[in-house]
């Protein structure tokens, strides 16, 4: 009798720990936890929403420091006014665009120097974006922005330097404006290897293309399945 009662105390005392530990570990799988995380899921997917980095204050108590500040203001306000977004978003942009992000991920590391963004070069790209070949409208240049921020650093550039270097399929203007739309990190790309390996992968139109089929592969099956 008094084995069985040991037995049943343990079992009662496993099933209060897993309890405790389901609740500690695995909250964000709750009924409320899933309603939040799907909530953020249709935040991120929407483009209607675009987080603040933290790295902003930082960037700002740096540029104050090299009194640049003013002109780091001026450029995230031309770019919050072209793509309808806050102040501290087009920061955000910015941060990413010109190297701060990283420099900061890097714990400032002397050996990286990120850039001032122009305030003046940062206007002109923005109408070249919107007036030039590609003629974005507004979402549309919110969208390739945050996807793709280095583009900001010199847009007319990266645009005719992908355009030359892309597969015949995209040199059109036209289809290449629709690619980018559906992949704008495609103003990153400046070399076509022809698959023929030159150990330049990160700007390279080869890779780049196979992971964009291969992702909107996966995008189709998703909505077969549904």
């Amino acid at each position: 009798m008094s084995v069985r009662k040991g037995w049943l105390a343990l079992a009662v005392v496993c099933l209060v720990w897993n309890s405790l530990r389901f609740n500690q570990t695995d909250a964000f799988l709750s009924p409320r936890g899933l309603r939040q995380r799907e909530c953020t899921k249709v935040q991120a997917s929407s483009g209607t929403t675009f987080a603040t980095s933290p790295v902003v204050p930082a960037i700002r108590e740096a540029l104050k420091e090299g009194g640049c500040l003013n002109q780091w203001f001026d450029s995230a306000t031309a770019v919050a006014n072209a793509c309808g977004l806050q102040t501290d978003e087009a920061e955000t942009i910015l941060a990413k665009g010109f190297g701060w992000s990283t420099w900061l991920a890097v714990n400032r590391a002397a050996y990286l120097k990120p850039e001032n963004p122009d305030s003046a070069k940062i206007s002109e790209g923005l109408d070249y974006f919107t007036s030039g070949p590609l003629k974005l409208t507004k979402e549309e240049l919110r969208y390739v922005l945050q996807e793709s921020p280095k583009a900001l650093n010199r847009p007319a550039a990266a645009y005719q330097d992908a355009l030359a270097t892309a597969p015949e399929e995209f040199q059109s203007p036209e289809a290449f404006r629709e690619l980018l739309l559906r992949c704008p990190m495609v103003l990153e790309l400046s070399f076509n290897c022809g698959h023929s390996c030159a150990a330049a992968c990160a700007r390279c139109w080869c890779p780049a293309l196979s992971r964009i089929k291969r992702t909107e592969l996966k995008k189709e099956s998703g909505l077969q399945t549904r």
